[in-house]
């Protein structure tokens, strides 16, 4: 990470992943919502560490998400593996030598606590013979290792630099301190939004280290000296960028909802699976009730095969 390219990548996948992280959540939330509202059933909100793919109905069945992340965190991964090594001259020797960043390998290890966490998120879907909740510790782990590494990635570094890592360090702690939350109160849909929106913070703050410590210009201009002026600006900056993120969150969801309402506000719709359903393709409890008969049993299946057609069509219809 030591280059702007460095914090840019690592950046933009936090930022991308609590976008995506607030706008299923809100849709999932609108979701419930109007099930308490139209027919007074409350389902409970449970938290979830990934969201599935709502525009493609196949895609509900895989852990899509999870995938996405095991392949941002493996480009990362490379990254660093490949500009970590180095070819210089020792005195001592006096001939080259390879070598390797140790700030690499902070990265690296950063990068894999997060696949890691993805792995298990993919093994907790399909629901293999593990403690329930291990995705959600997994990513107490990744937070914490990302902690962990941070809080020793300072030394010998001058003022300014020390300080913005600090900050991002506090952004990290506040996501590790909000996965603990969710854990605890699965049902506290806060928590899920106190994650996403440390999340983003992570992700703005990586792009402002970036351009702070290696601004693309020569001119010492955009150089900041270690003053006391410069870190109280960089405070101020970190604190602005906390309000932004809540800020975004915000207004993506509001978005989600106008957006949601004006769609299916023609349609008589209820939950089902966590999805926008028409009532009239929810199994009625009379058909529930028929199990015993095989007269019962076999339009059941006709009603399932028929419900599963009028839900592919109805996802091509919404995501058009």
């Amino acid at each position: 990470m030591g280059s702007l390219l460095g914090h840019i990548v690592p950046g933009t996948f936090f930022a991308l992943f609590a976008l995506w992280w607030g706008f299923s959540i809100a849709i999932k939330y609108y979701h419930l919502h109007q099930r308490k509202k139209n027919w007074k059933k409350s389902k409970i909100y449970y938290a979830k560490t990934t969201f599935p793919c709502l525009c493609f109905y196949s895609a509900e069945k895989i852990p899509l998400e999870s995938y996405v992340k095991i392949v941002c965190a493996t480009i990362g991964m490379l990254g660093e593996l490949i500009t970590g090594f180095t070819h210089l001259y020792d005195e001592k020797l006096k001939r080259k030598v390879w070598g390797f960043g140790e700030n690499n390998t902070q990265h690296i290890t950063m990068f894999l606590g997060f696949a890691l966490a993805s792995v298990f998120e993919i093994v907790a879907h399909y629901k293999y013979s593990m403690p329930d909740g291990i995705e959600f510790l997994a990513n107490i782990l990744a937070f914490g290792i990302e902690a962990f590494l941070f809080h020793f990635h300072l030394h010998g570094r001058n003022e300014v630099d020390v300080h913005v890592h600090v900050l991002l360090l506090y952004a990290i702690i506040f996501c590790l301190i909000a996965a603990i939350w969710e854990y605890n109160r699965p049902n506290q849909i806060l928590a899920t939004y106190a994650r996403i929106i440390g999340t983003l913070l992570q992700g703005f703050w990586f792009y402002v280290i970036g351009f702070i410590l290696y601004f693309p210009s020569s001119d010492p201009y955009w150089i900041w000296p270690p003053s006391h002026g410069n870190i109280l600006l960089l405070t101020v900056t970190f604190v602005w960028a906390a309000i932004i993120a809540c800020f975004v969150i915000f207004l993506e969801s509001t978005i989600v909802w106008y957006i949601l309402k004006r769609r299916y506000s023609h349609h008589t719709v209820e939950v089902y699976n966590e999805h926008f359903i028409p009532s009239s393709m929810i199994p009625s409890s009379d058909n529930e009730d028929n199990d015993d008969d095989d007269d019962g049993n076999e339009g059941r299946f006709e009603f399932e095969q028929q419900q599963q057609q009028q839900k592919k069509q109805f996802y091509n219809e919404a995501c058009a």
